[in-house]
Parts: C-alpha cells; structure tokens; sequence
C-alpha cells in the first residue's frame, strides 16, 4: 500500500516509475516529474488503463476512491475509460442545451439573416449589452427547453422598470430569435416569448421638432453668434445644409469627402437604409468644410470627441447647443430634415429628388440599387439652391417660393 511520504520521497529516474498500491491502482512517475494515477483492468480478458489524474491535486484517497468507482463499473461489464467519454459527451451536450449557449450562436448567426443582411455597429452594441446585462444573467444557465413564458415575463419588466420600453420590446424579440434558432435545431418546441408580443406598450414617440419658416432665419443669425465650440456651430450649419441624419454628421470621416468634387460619400454601413449615399456640397457646405479642415483635418474624423464610445461629437452636443441657443421647444438636430423637406417641398422642388436626398426607402428594389446616384445633378441644384435660400433667411430677406429643378 501507497503512502503520501512514499510518493513524495521517489524521486523521476530514467524510465517511467510505477508505484502500485493495490487493487489495479498505481501512481506512474515520468522522467519529466510527472505523477499520474492509473487503473488497470480487464473486460473480456482484455487489459486496459482507465486514467485517474495527476498527483497531488488527485491525492491518495480520492484516487482509491475512484479506483472504487470505476471497478464498480467493470462489475457491470463497462469500460469506465468509455464511460468517461459518455459523461463527457454528456456533459458538453448539456451544455449545448442552455440559453446561453443558443444565444450565441443565435448572436453569430441572426445579422446575416436580416432585412439588409447585416447590423449597424450600434444596433449590435444595442444587443449584445442586453444579452450581457438582462438576459443572460437570468436566463443563461438554464436549459431552453426548462424556460417558460412567465421566466420571459419577468425578464422584459426588469427591463421596462428602468424607464426602458423600447429596449424591453427589443429584449422581447431577441429572446423570441433565439427560441427560434433552438425551435430549428431541436432544442426547443414552442417559443415561449411569442405570448409575449404587444405585452410591452411602446413610448409614443414625438415627431423631431422641425423649425418653422418663419423661425429659420432667427435662429441661424443666433448661431452665428454662438459662443461655443466652433465646431460645433459648423456642424449644426452643415446639418441645415446637408439634410442629413445627424449621426452621419456627427460620424463622418475626411475619407468619405472630395471638396474639389464638392462631394461626399457616406459609406453603406453609416446609413440607416445600409445603402451608400452621395451628397452633393452646396458652395456654402464646402466653405465650412474647408474650414473645419483647418481645425480637425489632421485627424480621421470630421468632429473628434475624446472620451466618447466612438470617439466622435455625440448628438447631444448639438442638442445642448439648441439649448443654449433658446430653441429647445422648437428644433431638434433630426428636425432640420423637416424643415429642408417642408421648405422645398413648398418651394415645388419634385418630391422624388427631395426624398433622394433624404435617403429614404424606397420600396421599388430596382431604383433602390441605383439610389445613391439618382437625380445627382438635380440634386445638386436642389442643395445649392436651399444653402442660396438659408442665406436668404439669414439675411432677413423674403423668399418667394418660386424654385423648380431644371
């Protein structure tokens, strides 16, 4: 019989060592210092070493102990070496089963098969910090198809309790997707978040306050006395010019320009409809931006904020700036699209270069291919003639609507 003094006073040699103790039990002491407990035993006249662990964090009782285990097994005519694999395959099974597990192949899998075939950089962030922070910790561990409906329930109206019913919603329908993806691969058979729709009411959404004609100038001869960031200021003059999105402004990159061409390409993966998208620059636009080059040109981005996620001016720097500009209750930074679309709308512009230029979707998928080049010349018309116009409001002077694209 082994003892631990015995184990610790042999010392590797050049050959293995086997030290045995008994009842097919031994330690196995390599040339390298090794210590490995083993258990010999035959099935059927065959012999065969059913591994136990390493000495000493497998210590002498718990390896007689398992020496036990696994002869109780060969009694029963079971290798426990194949035993040992069907725990193990048992185990890693199991594992496959959880929510956790699902959830991230779900998380690999499901951008691919969306509507545009991919997800923003922000929508993915959005998901990802739900399944980290509400989801998994609740859900994660148990297996899909011990989950129920009133489980979901609990884990939607933790969500919603922090003021958050969008995000609930989104919670709701990531859950659903994953059950989805267990339902396919026989993990699941029912999807326990279906019960659920409609049970999270969405926030009643206020439409982007847009300035009114009338307010335009005011608020533009205001800006030109803003005592804030430079930059700032151009950015909420481009937003104006521009009629883009706010997140593309605030987002854009120098590489996405050519002020020589007065043009600016935003990259598919930026838009929100995931299509490339060209802005012609009005004179006034490439002005700005020539100066703003002076400023930030040294850098990636257009409007650089250290500090931020991703490293650029957050919209609510162009919020705060409305406010201290006393426009709060009348403009949003989203609102100049409404006050570009309103204005040139009534001005006659043709509706399809207005909604071009706004990058909105178009539900014919032939036009939709072509869509960041169409109407291109109308459309640089169109961002002159509403820089010539904002000009005009500025200075005080009374535009007639009498525009119409040649």
């Amino acid at each position: 019989m082994l003892t631990d003094t015995t184990i610790r006073n042999t010392k590797p040699g050049q050959k293995v060592i086997k030290l045995t103790d008994g009842g097919g039990l031994y330690l196995e002491v390599t040339p390298a210092g090794g210590r490995y407990w083993r258990y010999r035993f035959r099935i059927n006249g065959k012999e065969s070493i059913h591994s136990i662990g390493e000495y000493p964090r497998v210590g002498l009782a718990e390896a007689r102990r398992k020496r036990d285990d696994a002869r109780d097994i060969v009694k029963q005519g079971t290798s426990p070496v194949l035993a040992k694999q069907q725990q193990k395959f048992a185990q890693q099974y199991e594992n496959a089963q959880t929510f956790k597990a699902v959830a991230e192949e779900w998380f690999l899998a499901a951008p691919a098969k969306s509507k545009n075939g991919c997800w923003s950089d922000s929508y993915k962030a959005s998901v990802r910090t739900l399944l980290d922070r509400d989801i998994l910790p609740h859900l994660g561990a148990i297996p899909v198809r011990q989950i129920n409906t009133p489980m979901v329930h609990q884990v939607i109206k933790r969500v919603e309790a922090r003021q958050a019913a969008t995000r609930a919603i989104l919670a709701r329908q990531i859950i659903g997707g994953v059950f989805k993806l267990a339902i396919l691969t026989h993990r699941a058979d029912f999807n326990v978040a279906e019960p659920l729709k409609g049970e999270i009411a969405r926030r009643v959404v206020e439409h982007h306050k847009h300035l009114e004609r009338a307010d335009v100038g005011d608020f533009l001869r205001k800006l030109s006395d803003y005592t804030g960031h430079r930059t700032t200021s151009i950015a909420l003059e481009l937003l104006l010019q521009t009629a883009v999105r706010p997140g593309e402004l605030c987002g854009a990159a120098w590489a996405e320009f050519d002020l020589d061409a007065a043009e600016w390409r935003i990259p598919a993966a930026r838009m929100k409809m995931r299509k490339v998208h060209i802005v012609p620059l009005s004179l006034q636009s490439v002005a700005l931006l020539r100066e703003l080059k002076e400023i930030t040109g040294h850098g990636e981005h257009l409007f650089p904020v250290q500090g931020t996620k991703a490293g650029t001016m957050p919209v609510a720097t162009l919020r705060n700036a409305i406010v201290k500009l006393g426009y709060s209750d009348k403009f949003s930074p989203h609102g100049s699209r409404g006050t570009f679309s309103t204005t040139m709308n009534e001005a006659g512009y043709p509706p399809d270069h207005i909604e071009v230029q706004l990058a909105h979707s178009d539900k014919n998928s032939t036009r939709r291919a072509y869509n960041h080049a169409r109407y291109l010349p109308e459309r640089r018309k169109l961002l002159q003639d509403w820089a010539d116009m904002l000009d005009g409001f500025m200075a005080g002077a009374k535009i007639i609507p009498i525009g119409r694209a040649a």
